[in-house]
């Protein structure tokens, strides 16, 4: 059975909408093979092939970091006592 909180699914699609408008208004296209990303207080054009791999890092980056990390298993020792005492 799947089970939908769509009170979460809602939240979360108001987000992401608020997310890509701010997006919109940070990064715009520039001249020929150029994308303008706006800073706080300077524009900085970036090469479309740079950007492109950004993006595709950031979103590497965000998939990686949900993924658990495997534990590492350690042998468990069998210590035999020195008799000394």
């Amino acid at each position: 059975m799947l089970e939908i909180d769509l009170e979460r699914a809602r939240h979360a699609l108001l987000q992401l909408g608020t997310a890509l408008e701010e997006a919109r208004g940070v990064i715009r296209p520039g001249p020929d093979g150029l994308i303008r990303v706006k800073t706080d207080d300077r524009v900085v054009e970036l090469p479309v092939s740079w950007a492109v791999a950004g993006a595709v890092a950031f979103a590497v980056a965000a998939i990686l970091s949900t993924v658990p990390m495997p534990s590492v298993r350690r042998r468990e020792r069998n210590e035999e006592p020195l008799g000394i005492g």
